[in-house]
């Protein structure tokens, strides 16, 4: 049985990605609310319940999720510009990196690693796009 979804279950997805991805990164991410039912539950029912819970803090969420998607073999670069956002080092986000690769595997590790800049000047476009001023990184 299919359960539909509520404009406030999306209007939580939306301010999900807003706080954890910033307002205009995490406006273009929401569209993809609309991918299917599974997007939705998991995007509006499930992740504001874990992202939102108090400890630990957003900064080490965000690290937290760049490190088990970088030893996960997956995109990290939605995390880095989360990181950035937040202004999570670059030192920081390195260095989760190095711990994700010692303890989950370099290779990981390393090809995420080089997932950063590319994020990095996505970024930095988009706000360039939007008028909005770069953030140092």
């Amino acid at each position: 049985m299919k359960k539909n979804l509520h404009s406030t279950d999306k209007v939580r997805g939306r301010e999900l990605f807003s706080r954890v991805f910033g307002p205009d990164y995490g406006a273009r991410l929401a569209e993809q609310l609309s991918d299917g039912q599974f997007n939705l539950t998991l995007m509006c029912r499930i992740a504001p319940e874990v992202w939102s819970t108090p400890s630990p803090a957003l900064n080490t969420k965000i690290l937290i999720a760049l490190a088990v998607c970088a030893t996960a073999n997956q995109d990290i670069s939605y995390f880095v510009r989360a990181a950035i956002y937040h202004g999570i080092s670059r030192g920081e986000v390195e260095g989760a990196l190095l711990l994700a690769g010692l303890e989950g595997g370099f290779p990981a590790a390393a090809a995420a690693r080089r997932l950063i800049e590319p994020a990095y000047r996505a970024h930095a476009a988009m706000l360039e796009e939007l008028g909005r001023p770069a953030m140092s990184w």
